[in-house]
């Protein structure tokens, strides 16, 4: 499929998950556990090809104040990486689990992004272009404080060329950006699929309409559902997958694990709608792990039987 996959990272993180053995609003709680990952959805993804065994270069920026303890983190999960360090200290997001097991979500803001820092990591970009052949540039995650939309379409759209190709999973694109920059591959949630279409989408059916429609410039669309499992539309086929209720310790990277699942298992010559199979499995199974851990080949495995799947017009 591809002769190279890089992520790319403009705004990444520590992603902080803390264990509380109360909730008092009056007084201290107790930290019973903690762990820290490497994350931002470009760097998850890496994470999650690496341990599945899929070739994977993950590029991006980061604050030098705290790049040590990053870099340890993304050399333990085996990544392949090369980050430019600007002046600051990469996010740490912090996700709090309470005794009931309810989980309170903060992301940071994020370092700023200097001009010159872009400049040098479309520097490094293009020498990962240089004779690669055909690439996939996975260009997922949040806005960095100081960086537009429009901004961040520019900088993306400057490397298209023939042999190149893009993922997206950014929360803060239009469809008539979509329909700009034509990507291989899109993944939204269904909130951001609502932002994305400015519309509602109440039913299924409509979900699935406008994931259809999509495909006149967009290869592969997957809309993850959260439990209720993933549509996947493509232009030659589609498929509509349900997942099956497992015990959740962390939703935080799931989407992540499925798209990288998804790459993976296209990487290996499986059809789309298969390897829509194996994104919704991975990112099922995932919500089983404490943190942002990332799920094994077996996980997947193990997963996949208890999916229900069923092709969609």
């Amino acid at each position: 499929m591809f002769d190279k996959i890089v992520t790319v990272s403009l705004n990444p993180a520590l992603d902080v998950t803390i264990w509380l053995n109360t909730m008092d609003f009056s007084e201290p709680n107790r930290v019973t556990r903690e762990t820290t990952d490497a994350g931002g959805k470009a760097v998850n993804i890496a994470r999650v090809m690496a341990a599945l065994g899929m070739p994977c270069r993950a590029l991006g920026l980061c604050g030098e104040d705290n790049a040590r303890r990053f870099f340890e983190l993304l050399a333990r999960d085996r990544v392949d990486y090369e980050f430019i360090q600007l002046e600051g200290a990469t996010r740490e997001n912090l996700t709090l689990v309470i005794p009931d097991q309810r989980v309170l979500k903060v992301n940071r803001a994020g370092f700023a992004v200097t001009i010159e820092g872009m400049k040098r990591l479309r520097i490094k970009i293009e020498e990962e272009l240089r004779g690669a052949g055909k690439v996939l540039l996975v260009f997922a995650g949040s806005l960095p404080p100081n960086l537009t939309a429009d901004s961040y379409k520019a900088f993306l759209l400057s490397f298209r060329r023939e042999g190149v190709y893009f993922a997206l999973d950014n929360s803060f694109f239009q469809l008539s950006d979509i329909q700009e920059i034509r990507p291989f591959l899109i993944k939204p949630n269904l909130v951001e699929f609502r932002q994305m279409s400015g519309s509602e989408l109440r039913t299924e059916q409509s979900i699935v309409k406008l994931a259809r429609s999509l495909t006149g410039y967009v290869d592969h669309v997957l809309v993850s559902l959260g439990a209720k499992g993933m549509i996947y539309a493509g232009r030659e086929s589609g498929c509509r997958i349900h997942t099956p209720q497992v015990p959740v310790r962390s939703t935080v990277g799931a989407g992540d694990t499925a798209l990288a699942a998804f790459l993976c298992a296209l990487q290996r010559g499986l059809n789309p709608c298969a390897a829509a199979e194996e994104g919704a499995a991975a990112g099922t199974a995932s919500v089983g792990l404490d943190g942002t851990g990332v799920v094994t080949r077996e996980m997947v495995d193990g997963m996949l039987p208890r999916l229900t799947v069923k092709g969609i017009r």
